[in-house]
């Protein structure tokens, strides 16, 4: 009879804790959910700090779960920039704790597949890193931001082939040259590798999208290194959004190069936000006027036609980066002379170490499309030779094996240029 009574009391307690572990389970699964409901609202509807209290509470029934703790790193993120004030992410300690759910996520689940938002977790990692490094630099603190960089680079963000993508970019660039980027995973290995390796210090890096933070048009007002740019950017004279006359546009060139052509014309024929510029395109368009192409201007790939302010149909595409010209000029470079001065050598030798970063992924795709438009010039001219010798290049140096494809529209354009090389 006793025996039978402590079967029935084992029995009843294992039953109570399967319950409670499913109940437990289910709670977390109602919380992530709730979460990314919560991220899919309008920015300013937010509640990111009630967010990552739920998600808190979620780890402690699933600890484990790899998506719990990006989106916990993501919602702390959000939470540390609303309560920055002039300077950027710069709470170191607010940075350490987002670090280590990223860090964790990436030791759970190193290829992260669960839902992603804007950033994959190490350039998650890159980027709170990076804001933190660069805030300090706001502060005049070189010391700190390089300490801050080298943190993000131990612990997962700044991959090497990223890095050498920076390094092949910004030596895309002429000196003294002004470049334009667009987006985390450009700007900040770009600030990485100014601020830690001294890398092409004559370059000045602007993010467009810092431009409309107040603590970044501050730094470069005080310190950027050209003129027109450091005088051209007033917070107190530059509201978020300038009223803007959409039509033609004009800057005087000064550089020489186009002979008699002492003018640069452009449309601007419609506006995102209707009869206004963000105080970002504002920047970006007082700087090219200003500038009168005394400094050679580039862009970042990946920029739309939008942000570009319709400056498209006059960009030199130079594989990863796009110069601004202004006239027709003999000093013209084609694809293949961009790429034959970019090293690649930084691929590690197994698939997975790729893989595991898709945003990663979509960078080094760069590099091919930037071969198959070269190759692709090349039969336009007749250059069949020299066309088949660049896509060997480009299948031994940038094999799918190491870099999948990333996209089947880029994949069915490569071979189609194999079919007319074979001709």
């Amino acid at each position: 009879m006793k025996t039978k009574f402590f079967s029935y009391i084992s029995l009843t307690v294992l039953c109570w804790f399967a319950t409670n572990a499913a109940i437990f389970a289910q709670s977390a699964s109602t919380l992530l959910a709730s979460a990314k409901a919560e991220f899919k609202k309008e920015y300013a509807a937010q509640n990111m700090a009630q967010t990552a209290q739920q998600l808190k509470q979620a780890l402690l029934s699933q600890p484990n779960n790899p998506e719990i703790h990006y989106y916990l790193a993501n919602a702390l993120d959000r939470v540390n920039a609303t309560a920055a004030t002039w300077i950027a992410t710069s709470n170191r300690k607010s940075v350490a704790e987002i670090s280590q759910h990223l860090e964790q996520c990436i030791r759970l689940s190193p290829r992260y597949k669960g839902e992603k938002l804007a950033l994959d977790p190490y350039s998650k990692l890159g980027s709170v890193w990076g804001s933190l490094a660069m805030g300090y630099l706001a502060q005049n603190l070189p010391d700190s931001a390089r300490w801050a960089f080298r943190q993000g680079k131990s612990k997962g963000a700044y991959l090497e082939p990223s890095l050498e993508l920076g390094r092949n970019l910004l030596n895309s660039c002429t000196k003294d040259a002004i470049l334009f980027s667009s987006g985390d995973n450009f700007s900040y290995p770009l600030f990485y590798l100014q601020t830690v390796e001294n890398l092409r210090s004559d370059v000045q890096i602007v993010d467009v999208n810092l431009l409309n933070t107040d603590w970044y048009c501050l730094y470069l007002a005080a310190r950027a290194s050209n003129e027109v740019l450091r005088e051209g950017i007033n917070i107190d004279a530059i509201p978020n959004l300038v009223s803007w006359k959409t039509g033609p546009v004009s800057a005087k060139i000064t550089n020489g190069e186009c002979g008699n052509i002492k003018t640069f014309e452009w449309d601007i024929p419609e506006l995102i936000n209707g009869d206004f510029l963000l105080r970002s395109e504002y920047v970006l368009l007082q700087f090219i006027i200003g500038n009168q192409f005394a400094n050679d201007v580039y862009f970042t790939v990946g920029f739309s036609k939008d942000d570009l302010l319709y400056l498209d149909n006059h960009l030199e595409f130079g594989v990863l980066v796009q110069k601004l010209q202004p006239c027709d000029t003999k000093n013209q470079k084609s694809a293949a002379d961009y790429l034959r001065n970019y090293t690649i050598s930084s691929l590690p030798q197994q698939q997975t170490a790729i893989n595991n970063s898709p945003d990663l992924v979509n960078q080094l795709n760069f590099y091919r499309i930037g071969y198959a438009n070269a190759i692709f010039q090349l039969i336009e001219v007749g250059k069949t030779d020299d066309a088949k010798a660049l896509m060997a290049a480009l299948e031994t140096r940038l094999p799918t094996t190491l870099v999948p494809m990333f996209s089947a529209t880029l994949n069915d354009y490569i071979e189609k240029l194999k079919v007319s090389l074979n001709r």
